[in-house]
């Protein structure tokens, strides 16, 4: 577990749950904050953090897509953010 400043809950443990594909130049990790339980993507991209929130349905699919669906969910879920 790590601590992290997460926009839920402020400065709280993450657990960390799946590396992500990296799209357009980010690397992404899928994180769970340990006190409210909600997901998080970490995107990080020449030593910039950021916490983007990341919707229950799309964490399992996070977790649970094979390697080529999940390369191509990314791309799409990390266009919605620009």
């Amino acid at each position: 577990m790590e601590k992290n400043e997460l926009p839920c809950c402020g400065p709280a443990s993450t657990r960390h749950v799946t590396g992500l594909p990296h799209v357009y130049q980010f690397d992404f990790d899928l994180e769970q904050c340990e006190q409210c339980d909600r997901y998080w993507v970490r995107a990080s991209r020449m030593g910039v953090r950021g916490w983007e929130a990341v919707t229950a349905a799309d964490a399992e699919k996070m977790r649970t897509l094979d390697d080529e669906e999940l390369h191509a969910f990314m791309r799409k879920w990390a266009y919605s953010l620009g």
